[in-house]
């Protein structure tokens, strides 16, 4: 991954940070790593499929921010899912790939200026290339709720959202703080990116 620095501990994404700036980073770290594991108890259960049928399929990837959780995908997310998880975990689910191509389309330029394109994959509908990468679940909490942390339930996608969200967090102007299971990114606004990983 480009212009990436690997930290030995959390308190190093602060290092160098204006004090205001440093404090939000922090809170930012500590709302992904809270989302990261609410987006992991959430795939879980809709994975299992025990408490709430039909059972999710396995390769899918939810990610959280603040009270929404999205699946990655499109027109697959179940109602009764959403009510079960709504019910147990005050979270709303949502999936809407559509604003992301909205959202990329809309800011193309600046998207290019950073060095980001939506790669396309081989399975991608023939008129809509690229669907496949905008419908990873990293990317719609991005635009469904444009957020500075976000909890992801698999290992973040380095292809295509790596260098999406380095982008994003240039165009907004903000850190972005992102959380997987294996660590925690930070998405600073002048392209530079940390990470530290998970302590076992």
């Amino acid at each position: 991954m480009q212009n990436i620095e690997v930290v030995s501990n959390v308190e190093s994404f602060a290092l160098k940070e204006e004090p205001a700036d440093a404090a939000l980073i922090m809170v930012y770290l500590k709302n992904a790593i809270s989302y990261q594991e609410k987006a992991l108890e959430i795939y879980n259960v809709l994975n299992e499929g025990k408490s709430v049928k039909p059972k999710m399929v396995k390769r899918k990837t939810i990610a959280v921010s603040d009270n929404t959780g999205v699946i990655s995908g499109w027109n697959s997310l179940n109602p009764k899912w959403n009510k079960f998880i709504a019910e147990n975990y005050n979270v709303s689910l949502e999936q809407n790939e559509t604003k992301v191509r909205e959202f990329y389309q809309n800011h193309i330029e600046k998207f290019n200026q950073y060095g980001y394109k939506t790669k396309k994959w081989d399975l991608d509908p023939q008129e809509d290339l690229g669907k496949h990468y905008r419908s990873h679940a990293e990317k719609q909490i991005s635009v469904i709720k444009p957020c500075n942390s976000i909890g992801v339930s698999r290992g973040i996608c380095e292809e295509d959202c790596y260098p999406y969200l380095r982008a994003l967090a240039q165009i907004r102007q903000q850190h972005i703080v992102v959380a997987d299971p294996n660590g925690v990114y930070l998405f600073h606004y002048n392209g530079q990116v940390k990470f530290v990983y998970h302590d076992k």
